[in-house]
């Protein structure tokens, strides 16, 4: 349905990673555990209606900026605004660069970090940072892709979050794939890592497979599990986004967040965040109402980034902020992970002069 369809390059990815991470895995679920039709229902709408929306094509007239002035621009950004972190160097721990004490390090820099750093932080290093390595990498300046490394590195050893590495790692692997060929390397690849995953079924014993456990169980399934525990658990008793868009306005009627709640509810785990994506999100917010503003938010935000003709070398920055979309609350994607900080540097300077080529 894909190959023959009339989308252009980034649309027909995204749509294929949205089919593999979310609308698959959740009609296996469903079929295979029956339980409310409806998260099956809202999952095919989520696929479909994105399916119809990235077909729409509109012209943006604005003004473009040359490439290399739009990465001395970032690299002054990032300068100025990373200097703040110079007061969290004596509370790094150099273990983490061998994925020791992260946890530890987590819950440290939770208590650290300020209004600035909370936010800033996945600013810099989800969305600034890829974008200024696919353009170190455009022009071949390699002083200032090993200096991003290190930057990048400095960040990470504040918070020890393991996607900061792996975002950027992505980044990169996808700027040197042809742009026809994304859809089908992820494909081939997810197919390559679920052959090893079953060869290592002997060794499946307390999460010892990792490919099995991350890449397919807690990436693609959980977030279906998840599902359920949210529509179970906010089926009478909707949240308005009191706790998100309109907190101030309405009152949140818990002391912890919906994610905490549904750990502890459902998997009996204090310390446990069991965030998920759109549907679930918008579900919890307003039933089907809140699910279809969530949609169209979703939607409408990948629509104008199509619509900017993009260099699919950055597409790997995209597919950070889209498994975003699909496994964190959309407020927190958009306004903590820097969706929408990407969205506005996508239309005012990654944007190509054409918006429209036939692809």
């Amino acid at each position: 349905m894909l190959k023959k369809s009339n989308h252009d390059f980034f649309g027909k990815s995204i749509l294929g990673l949205v089919l593999v991470l979310d609308f698959i895995p959740s009609s296996i679920f469903f079929s295979s555990t029956a339980l409310d039709w409806r998260i099956y229902l809202f999952h095919t709408l989520l696929f479909f209606s994105l399916f119809i929306t990235l077909k729409l094509k509109f012209p943006i007239n604005l003004i473009t900026f040359k490439k290399k002035q739009v990465l001395f621009f970032l690299i002054i950004i990032t300068f100025v605004g990373v200097l703040p972190y110079l007061r969290y160097v004596p509370y790094i721990d150099l273990k983490n660069l061998i994925l020791e004490d992260i946890y530890i390090t987590r819950l440290k820099f939770r208590g650290l970090f300020d209004t600035y750093s909370g936010y800033t932080h996945s600013w810099f290093t989800r969305v600034i940072i890829p974008i200024i390595f696919v353009l170190a990498l455009k022009f071949r300046l390699k002083v200032i892709a090993i200096a991003n490394t290190v930057l990048l590195l400095f960040l990470y050893l504040m918070g020890a979050v393991k996607s900061v590495l792996l975002g950027s790692l992505l980044v990169v692997i996808f700027y040197f794939i042809r742009r026809e060929k994304i859809l089908p390397m992820i494909l081939k690849g997810l197919i390559i890592l679920l052959l090893i995953a079953l060869l290592l079924i002997p060794n499946d014993i307390h999460d010892r497979n990792f490919l099995s456990v991350v890449v397919f169980r807690r990436m693609m399934f959980v977030p279906q599990i998840l599902d359920y525990c949210y529509f179970d658990f906010f089926s009478d008793k909707h949240l308005y986004w009191s706790n998100s868009f309109l907190k101030g306005i309405l009152d949140y009627p818990y002391s912890e967040s919906s994610p905490r709640l549904i750990g502890l509810e459902y998997f009996n785990k204090e310390d446990m965040a069991a965030n998920n994506g759109l549907v679930s999100d918008g579900f919890s917010n307003g039933g089907f109402f809140g699910f279809c503003i969530t949609i169209f938010i979703f939607n409408s935000y990948m629509l104008i980034i199509k619509n900017c003709n993009i260099d699919m070398k950055f597409f790997g920055v995209y597919f950070f902020i889209l498994y975003g979309f699909l496994t964190t609350a959309i407020s927190t994607v958009l306004i903590t992970h820097g969706g929408l900080l990407l969205l506005l540097i996508t239309f005012f300077l990654l944007r190509e002069k054409k918006t429209h080529t036939k692809q």
